[in-house]
């Protein structure tokens, strides 16, 4: 069986690969604002206010502009940093529909609708975000922070009373595999959490951007509360919204991930 991009499988797939991590009810932070010069000071102030975590679950609950329709989308999600992130989509009374489990080198879907089962690498990624991106790139757009395995000496900041901006025309991996991407983050000043983060592709005109409305206080750290994703490229237009409750981190989760054995096996094809 093909998995098109157009299917229902592909659909629900596409909810599992966009949620967003965070907690309902903020507290407010108004932390003092202190002045900054260049865009090494600014990315430095970034790091040492990402969030950090080993483990972090979350329930969420929001809509998913697709195709032209809407669809209202809720259930949970579970990350272990650098390991793992997974996703179950349970939307009717609590009734499983779906299920993700990404790794840095594979994707697992389950469509339960269906009764199908994707198996493959991060290609599906690329395909569902419109953009070239990877585990370690989802699991910081779930949790607010900048992505820790690109290059960080390509940016220059601007800077006013309300936002600091950083962006780069050409932003490049470590490793140097990949695409470049042009980027812009736009940064609180008092927290040096990310408001924005717009990672574009020149050549294909492929975009994603996210928008951290919210962001709460959860074991110390300010983690996102309610996310907005745009995905774009020239002739089409996705839009997901997400609000967050139940919100813990750095507690251990069940991640099993199981196939039944009657499922039938799809195939992602361009």
């Amino acid at each position: 069986m093909l998995l098109r991009k157009n299917s229902t499988i592909f659909f629900f797939a596409l909810l599992l690969m966009v949620s967003i991590a965070g907690c309902r009810g903020p507290r407010e932070v108004v932390p003092e604002v202190r002045p900054l010069s260049t865009a090494d000071i600014a990315l430095m102030e970034l790091h040492n206010n990402r969030a950090e975590f080993d483990w972090f679950s979350t329930r969420f609950s929001g809509s998913v502009d697709w195709e032209g329709r809407t669809h209202s989308i809720a259930g949970s999600m579970r990350i272990r940093k650098d390991s793992a992130i997974y996703i179950s989509i349970a939307p009717i009374l609590g009734i499983e529909v779906a299920r993700a489990l990404i790794t840095p080198d594979s994707v697992k879907l389950v469509n339960r609708l269906e009764s199908t089962y994707y198996m493959g690498d991060l290609k599906i990624l690329s395909t569902m975000f419109n953009a070239d991106v990877d585990f370690y790139m989802l699991q910081a757009l779930l949790t607010g922070n900048d992505f820790p395995h690109f290059r960080s000496d390509q940016f220059i900041l601007n800077e006013d009373a309300q936002l600091l901006r950083l962006y780069a025309d050409s932003r490049s991996r470590k490793s140097g595999v990949g695409q470049p991407i042009q980027q812009l983050i736009t940064l609180d000043p008092g927290t040096m959490r990310i408001r924005t983060n717009i990672i574009e592709h020149k050549q294909t005109g492929q975009a994603l951007r996210a928008d951290y409305k919210r962001y709460e206080t959860i074991g110390g750290r300010l983690l996102p509360a309610e996310l907005q994703l745009l995905f774009a490229d020239k002739s089409s237009r996705s839009n997901l919204e997400m609000v967050f409750n139940r919100t813990t981190i750095n507690v251990p989760q069940n991640m099993q991930f199981s196939v039944p054995s009657r499922y039938t096996q799809v195939r992602l094809t361009d």
